[in-house]
């Protein structure tokens, strides 16, 4: 029961900055659901109704931890927040000008890929797998993958950030 009731003692922004964690998190998952049932629908025409919605859960999970990110950017810009924190030491400057700044623009990437990944599914159907169309079908894997690396980069300079000057 401490468990609960020290979560439950978090500040509003730190909940909801760890929700936020929560749905990178969750989106690892469906990262990696995504990559198998690639290559299951490779295998097995049933799979690409799976990969479909696999990608659609993605993206809709990415569109959230955007707006969940861009949400908690308002305690941070805030006046004595954690920017000014970070700006105002030489020492730590550089996590807001160049990491946080970096993480900021790249967050909307991997959105943008999944979509278009999401699309080429969604058109190709049934003709997932029909060589014609190999060079869309391998723009979803490269798509899953570039996406991945990109949201692993922007949770990695999140954690820099946050370690630095936490969210309160």
């Amino acid at each position: 029961m401490d468990v609960f009731s020290n979560l439950l003692a978090f500040s509003f922004w730190e909940k909801f900055a760890n929700t936020h964690g929560m749905l990178a998190m969750l989106s690892l998952i469906l990262f990696g659901s995504g990559i198998v049932l690639y290559f299951a629908a490779r295998k097995s025409d049933d799979f690409i109704r799976w990969l479909k919605t696999s990608l659609m859960f993605l993206f809709a999970n990415l569109v959230l931890l955007d707006i969940l990110g861009l949400t908690v950017y308002i305690p941070y810009r805030a006046e004595d927040g954690p920017r000014s924190l970070l700006k105002a030491s030489e020492a730590t400057a550089w996590l807001h000008s160049d990491i946080f700044e970096h993480k900021e623009f790249l967050a909307f990437a991997p959105m943008i890929l999944i979509l278009v990944a999401f699309i080429v599914v969604s058109i190709l159907g049934k003709n997932f797998n029909n060589d014609r169309v190999s060079t869309l079908r391998k723009s979803v894997i490269f798509s899953l993958i570039l996406a991945l690396i990109f949201v692993l980069i922007v949770a990695a300079e999140g954690v820099m950030v946050t370690k630095a000057a936490p969210v309160s």
